[in-house]
């Protein structure tokens, strides 16, 4: 129940107090002249009748004066009661309270913060004898953070991705106001979905506010910023909560740590923002689960665990002095493994050229099943391991080819992310 309600039926209940008081003095005076009309009919000595009057309303006459000061006061009081504007309905509680207005204004300051990033690769004809072939001629778009008046743009790798597997790509940035740049691109980390790109830097930039990933509870609200679809709904802004923190997902390139959402992310708002009821950057928004009978399963790359690699893809290009395997891989589940009759583990699905991998002669559909001594399930595992060494240092991995068993050394060398 509402305060407005509330202060609308105390001014019913103060009116009708007065009218109850009123009646009720109303009802005392007409009894004081019934009596009076009904002795004056019965009685004509005019001495008498005055005496009765007298002592009636000597009897009643404090009474009348109380009740006249009482009626009084509850008039006054009546008058005085004001009518409170009403309060701004609260559509969700989260970090902190989030009102309609709240929405537009963290929209308005946030949305220039975010750029469409459209990537173009040129068409190419090729001959060989007599057959003609062309490859290229694809345009992709997504969505990316300004990080800083200088231009340095935070976005998804697999936006840019085309820029390491085609020549002549050609990158573009559009401002929320529309002006457009040509970008260049800096450096990615394609482990994590990450890269940063570039465009000529002014005053006119308006880089976000970040604010820490840490500090979200399941259930805080958040808003996801982007460019769904590309350039023709520019900076739409979904509302929803956090579903999850800390959520790992099994699919390859991904952040380790990810923050689930059911606010709506469709292709195009990869790269973009996900903020706080703050308008700070607590995400960037990666990738939403997709299938006909799931809902509202959209996640972002934590903003406390982008930042280092950010810093290191604008400083160095890619992530320095961390140590890598050289192979991309996916889980080899319990079902598949007793469909197919090979052990769980990781497939191996590409091996970098002159990788630890490489050089150890794993090759592409062996099955990694332990790193020293310990069981691999899904790449998040050879992740894991990773993380726990330096460059340089030796890691004993056991693989399945063929219906055998085999063990190699692998030397970890530095990940340069692409």
């Amino acid at each position: 129940m509402n305060s407005e309600y509330v202060k609308v039926n105390k001014n019913r209940g103060g009116l009708a107090l007065v009218c109850v008081i009123v009646m009720m003095a109303i009802c005392v005076a007409a009894a004081v002249a019934v009596f009076a009309s009904v002795m004056g009919t019965e009685n004509n000595q005019g001495s008498d009748i005055d005496t009765v009057r007298s002592e009636i309303e000597k009897d009643y006459r404090g009474q009348i004066d109380e009740l006249k000061k009482t009626v009084d006061e509850l008039q006054n009081t009546v008058k005085n009661i004001k009518t409170s504007t009403p309060e701004s309905t609260t559509l969700y509680s989260g970090i902190a309270a989030l009102s309609e207005t709240g929405i537009e204004e963290i929209a308005e300051t946030v949305k220039p913060s975010v750029v469409t990033i459209t990537v173009s690769v040129p068409s190419t004809r090729y001959q060989s004898g007599f057959f003609h072939y062309t490859i290229g001629g694809i345009t992709s778009s997504g969505s990316g953070v300004i990080l800083s008046k200088d231009g340095y743009i935070v976005t998804n790798y697999h936006v840019v991705s085309y820029f390491d597997s085609y020549d002549n790509v050609t990158i573009d940035v559009t401002l929320s106001d529309g002006t457009e740049y040509p970008a260049e691109f800096v450096g990615g980390d394609k482990n994590n979905d990450l890269a940063v790109i570039k465009i000529e830097g002014n005053d006119s930039l308006i880089p976000a506010k970040f604010g820490s990933s840490s500090d979200l509870r399941v259930g805080a609200v958040v808003l996801a910023i982007g460019n769904p679809l590309g350039i023709e709904f520019a900076g739409s802004v979904t509302l929803g909560i956090v579903s999850a923190v800390d959520r790992t997902i099994d699919k390859e390139n991904t952040a380790d740590s990810m923050i689930q959402t059911d606010a709506a992310i469709n292709p195009g708002n990869s790269g973009g923002a996900l903020v706080n009821t703050n308008g700070e950057i607590v995400g960037i928004t990666t990738l939403k689960v997709s299938d006909t009978e799931v809902e509202g399963l959209g996640f972002a790359i934590p903003i406390d665990y982008a930042s280092p690699i950010i810093a290191n893809l604008v400083e160095f290009g890619y992530v320095k002095d961390r140590p890598a395997t050289g192979i991309d891989g996916s889980t080899v589940s319990a079902s598949v493994s007793r469909y197919y009759g090979v052990p769980q583990g990781v497939i191996v699905t590409n091996v970098e050229e002159n990788s630890g991998a490489d050089l150890a002669g794993i090759q592409v559909n062996d099955i990694i099943t332990e790193i020293d001594g310990n069981k691999i399930e899904s790449m998040s595992d050879i992740q894991s391991v990773n993380a726990s060494h330096k460059v340089g240092d030796i890691i004993k991995v056991t693989a399945y080819r063929n219906g055998e068993y085999y063990t190699t050394n692998l030397k970890l060398m530095e990940d340069r992310g692409r």
